[in-house]
């Protein structure tokens, strides 16, 4: 008999997060699953169209059930806002999971893809107590950390109530998967049980690399192009970027962010204000598939992530996506990303956080003869096929439920 698992995310699709895959993977085989979700609203604040109340549930195969539950949407993304947001999902998942209880069959496995917040890993364990279901939690956002080190709550008492409240959420799952090794020794603290290595991958459509569309945004000729993809939000640290484009604004670069997040209209503003805009071009968030197009009028991909210690534990999903895509790489950050960077020997980072030494570095980056821009772009593929491919990811994940 087919095995049963119920998934848990805050984010399905069409919002574009790697639980996707994993739901494909699963879906493949012999398991039957069910996805608890909310209706898509991620990053725009809006539900988005074709998606509301009448979308509850919905059928992607014979052995894949969708349950779209109802909140309240994001809006502009401000702290009122997203704690509504929160709750009201959090309400949702814990009567429906009573639901499922009463209800349904019994399912085997419960995966729970936590991004933020952790809100989303309590409804399971009612489930669990009843049951005696085996729960696996990937945590990709770990909390109360994430909110210490954003400075969104700075009290060490309320930082303490929060660390023993994960911890006791922590105490009911079976395994926890982490994005990187930097996380271990935090979650370690935590939890007593099984922790795997379960770092992202990139998409099939970003491994495949297919250029379907030639894409023009007007760069001035002879400008060194750089792109940015991915969220623009706190984390990212973006006024150091601000920084950067600045100490740069003498040279032939020209810079491309994709993507939305809180941050973007601020980001924006300040590049104006600064008169850095005929600098930098801004393209919303496209599909995963249309990123190949882009990345090919690049000549290096940039990350950045704010300089805190919990982010320098942190590996910024876009990074094994840089990897794949074979282009070389320029890190504002330390840590854990700059040591991939490092070893696979594909770009150049930040790890002082020295603003204007790494401006200096990005000139003599810039200069190099594309030759050896190719290398380093072929170095981070080759590192990528051998320590982070899907194929990797999808053999772990199906002897993860064969256990």
């Amino acid at each position: 008999m087919a095995k049963r698992i119920l998934i848990y995310t805050n984010h399905y699709f069409p919002e574009q997060f790697k639980i996707n895959e994993i739901v494909d993977w699963l879906s493949s085989s012999e398991f039957h699953i069910r996805v608890i979700t909310c209706i898509p609203n991620y990053s725009g604040g809006k539900f988005y169209k074709g998606y509301g109340l009448k979308s509850f549930e919905s059928h992607e195969k014979k052995n894949v059930v969708i349950n779209r539950l109802p909140l309240i949407p994001r809006g502009n993304g401000n702290y009122f806002r997203r704690i509504f947001n929160y709750t009201s999902f959090f309400i949702s998942t814990f009567f429906f999971t009573i639901y499922l209880m009463l209800f349904k069959r019994k399912y085997d496995f419960i995966f729970v893809h936590h991004t933020s917040p952790i809100l989303i890993a309590i409804s399971p364990i009612i489930y669990k107590i009843f049951f005696k279901t085996k729960m696996f939690l990937w945590d990709l956002d770990l909390w109360p950390d994430t909110l210490k080190n954003l400075e969104i709550i700075k009290s060490g008492i309320l930082i303490n109530i929060l660390e023993y409240f994960v911890k006791c959420i922590y105490s009911f799952y079976d395994k926890i998967l982490i994005g990187s090794h930097g996380f271990k020794e935090i979650v370690k603290e935590r939890f007593n049980k099984e922790i795997i290595y379960f770092p992202n991958w990139a998409e099939i459509q970003i491994e495949k690399n297919l250029i379907t569309e030639q894409i023009n945004l007007n760069i001035p000729k002879g400008h060194f192009t750089i792109l940015y993809t991915g969220n623009i939000g706190l984390a990212q640290g973006f006024k150091n970027v601000l920084k950067l484009i600045n100490g740069l604004k003498n040279q032939k670069i020209h810079w491309i962010f994709i993507g939305e997040g809180t941050s973007k209209q601020t980001f924006i503003k300040e590049i104006n204000k600064l008169g850095l805009g005929s600098l930098c071009s801004f393209v919303n968030q496209v599909p995963v598939s249309e990123i190949p197009n882009y990345c090919s009028i690049a000549d290096a991909m940039f990350l950045s992530i704010k300089n805190t210690p919990l982010f320098s534990k942190t590996v910024p999903a876009k990074l094994q996506s840089y990897l794949a895509i074979g282009k070389p790489i320029i890190g504002l950050l330390g840590g854990e990303g700059a040591d991939i960077i490092k070893k696979s020997n594909c770009g150049i980072t930040d790890e002082n956080n020295d603003i204007s030494m790494f401006v200096n570095k990005i000139v003599k980056f810039i200069s190099l003869n594309n030759s050896e821009l190719n290398d380093m772009g072929k170095n981070g593929h080759n590192f990528y096929k051998l320590n982070f491919s899907s194929n990797i990811r999808k053999t772990q994940l199906f002897n993860l439920f064969k256990k």
